[in-house]
C-alpha cells in the first residue's frame, strides 16, 4: 500500500485503534527531513501576539493545515521533524508508530524553535493511532513552553478526534486554550475558512 493510502480499514476503525489523518494529500508529500523554521505570515503578528505554527507531517496534510493557520494570522511556520524518519512506506511506518505509542516513546528531534520569541504556538498533528503522534508528544512536552498559550489543530484520515485533544492537553506544558481544530486529511488544503476562524478566535 502507497502512502497515498494511508487509511486504516473499518474494523481497525471500529475497534479505535487506526491510525487516522495521513492519508495523502492531492498535493506531493515533501518527506520527512530536518527540521527548519520557515518564516512567513504577515507583518501583523506582532499586534496580535507573537505566534508559532509547529507541525508534524508525514504526508502533506498536516502541512498544509499549517499553511492555512499560519497564513490566517501571520504566524511563523516550524516543522517538527524526528532525527531519524519514519518510514516512507504505509505499513513499516504504522507498525513502527503503534510501538512507539505503546511503549510512550517520545523520538528525539532534529531542531527546536527559540521558543522565547514566541507567546502563542498552535501545534499541528495527524491522529495516528487515536493520539498524535510522537514526535508532537516530544514538542509539547518541552518545559520551555510553560506560560505558552498553545492549541492542536489536527488531520485524520477517518477516525476523528479520539484521544488526540485530550492527551494533548495532559501532554502540554503550555496553557491549552482552545479545543482542536479537526479536519479530515482530504480537505486539509481547502479548509481555509475553518483554519482562519479557530485560529483568530485564539490569536485576535
Amino acid at each position: 500500500m502507497t502512502r497515498r493510502h494511508f487509511l486504516m480499514n473499518t474494523v481497525a476503525l471500529a475497534a479505535g485503534a487506526a491510525v487516522a489523518g495521513c492519508a495523502k494529500a492531492e498535493d506531493p508529500a515533501t518527506g520527512v527531513g530536518a527540521a527548519r523554521p520557515e518564516a512567513k505570515g504577515s507583518a501583523g503578528a506582532a499586534a496580535k501576539g507573537r505566534v508559532v505554527v509547529a507541525y508534524y507531517s508525514w504526508s502533506g496534510n498536516t502541512k498544509a493545515l499549517a499553511g492555512l493557520v499560519a497564513a490566517a494570522v501571520g504566524g511563523e511556520l516550524f516543522e517538527i521533524s524526528p532525527k531519524v524518519a519514519y518510514p516512507e512506506a504505509y505499513r513499516a511506518c504504522t507498525e513502527q508508530a503503534k510501538r512507539e505509542i505503546a511503549a510512550g516513546a517520545r523520538p528525539e528531534l532534529a531542531a527546536w524553535p527559540d521558543f522565547a520569541k514566541y507567546d502563542v504556538v498552535l501545534v499541528g498533528s495527524p491522529n495516528w493511532w487515536g493520539t498524535i503522534a510522537p514526535p508532537v508528544s516530544t514538542f509539547v512536552e518541552n518545559p520551555a513552553l510553560a506560560g505558552k498559550r498553545m492549541a492542536l489543530f489536527q488531520t485524520h484520515g477517518g477516525g476523528g478526534a479520539q484521544r488526540c485533544g485530550q492527551d494533548f492537553k495532559k501532554q502540554a506544558k503550555g496553557n491549552v486554550v482552545a479545543e482542536p481544530l479537526i479536519v479530515t486529511g482530504s480537505r486539509a488544503a481547502r479548509a481555509q475558512a475553518e483554519a482562519a476562524k479557530w485560529a483568530h478566535a485564539i490569536v485576535g
